[in-house]
């Protein structure tokens, strides 16, 4: 019986994928026993051949292919369904990332060690394409600025009480002020659920994870209940366009103003997931990084003010 899940949800991820799963093979998680799950939703290249090959590749995995509709959560619904009840941990990797080889330990120890968790994200870092144009080197280091500089951005309200373990269990190399200063949220590229139970997402709603799940859970366990690990890196394709990342941030948009009007239960920890960027500590990172936010910011504002100007889509319309 497996201590830990590993589950993906792939559609049309053939060229990817593969790299993903190399990247689990590699992870250091003591001995655990793994079961892998891939959800195929919606796909029509060769991805099914793909993980059918790293499924005779890696035998460790033991790899689980199953199906559903097209979506995400879809998916994921499709996964959860598919675990056996008393699992130690679930983990949620999208099929387009591959990890640190310390990454998965990282958050499966984090659960181990703080009883006061019911989730744990890793943190995304694009990784940089060869033989990148000089515009697309530009665009990788602005619209991906926070990603590197994590300490650019911060909560625009005191939630130090939902980050009790900052002082007591501080993570490596990062000072705890700082976390207790954090978006309350986690990445839904990478993260760990401490059981099966504690997964609940609608089953006729297309809505991103990490939009909807990190407001459930600090809506139904409370403060202090979902952490992000710095330390455990998500590799994934970065955004060499504005009109790409205009795109993404819309449906990202779409999904947070749709959680604003259909689960006024969520209001207040919706609340205190805004952020702000912290110019204190961008401008101490020198001017060239200090120019680099106010390009992204630039990017930012001009995206919201379109989105507003657009007619209103579903999260659902636009994930189409």
């Amino acid at each position: 019986m497996a201590d830990l899940y590993y589950g993906i949800a792939a559609c049309n991820e053939e060229s990817r994928i593969g790299k993903c799963l190399e990247s689990l093979v590699s992870q250091d998680i003591d001995g655990a026993e793994i079961e892998t799950i891939v959800c195929l939703n919606g796909c029509n290249d060769g991805t099914g051949t793909t993980v059918e090959k790293f499924k005779k590749k890696y035998p460790k995995l033991n790899i689980k292919v199953v199906h559903s509709r097209k979506g995400k959560v879809f998916a994921h619904n499709e996964i959860i369904r598919q675990i056996n009840e008393d699992v130690k941990a679930v983990a949620f990797v999208d099929g387009d990332v591959h990890l640190d080889k310390t990454a998965i330990g990282i958050l499966y120890r984090e659960l181990e060690e703080l009883d006061c968790l019911q989730a744990v994200g890793g943190w995304p870092i694009p990784y940089k394409p060869v033989d990148l144009s000089i515009w697309e080197s530009v665009l990788y280091e602005i619209l991906h600025a926070r990603a590197f500089f994590p300490n650019a951005e911060v909560s625009a309200h005191d939630v130090s009480d939902y980050k009790p373990y900052a002082d007591k269990h501080p993570q490596p190399e990062l000072d705890p002020d700082f976390e207790k200063r954090s978006k309350i949220y986690f990445h839904g590229r990478l993260f760990m659920l401490r059981n099966k139970s504690v997964f609940k997402m609608p089953e006729d709603q297309n809505l991103a994870d990490d939009s909807f799940l990190p407001n459930m859970i600090h809506t139904k366990y409370g403060p202090g209940s979902t952490r992000t690990r710095y330390d455990a890196i998500a590799y994934y394709e970065p955004y060499l366009s504005l009109v790409d990342h205009f795109k993404a941030y819309r449906r990202v948009d779409a999904q947070l103003r749709y959680l604003d009007g259909h689960f006024k239960e969520y209001a207040k920890s919706r609340q205190m997931e805004q952020t702000r960027l912290n110019w204190q500590y961008i401008r101490s990172e020198g001017v060239a990084n200090f120019l680099r936010f106010v390009a992204y910011s630039i990017i930012r504002n001009t995206e919201c003010i379109g989105y507003r100007l657009l007619p209103e889509k579903s999260p659902a319309q636009l994930w189409r």
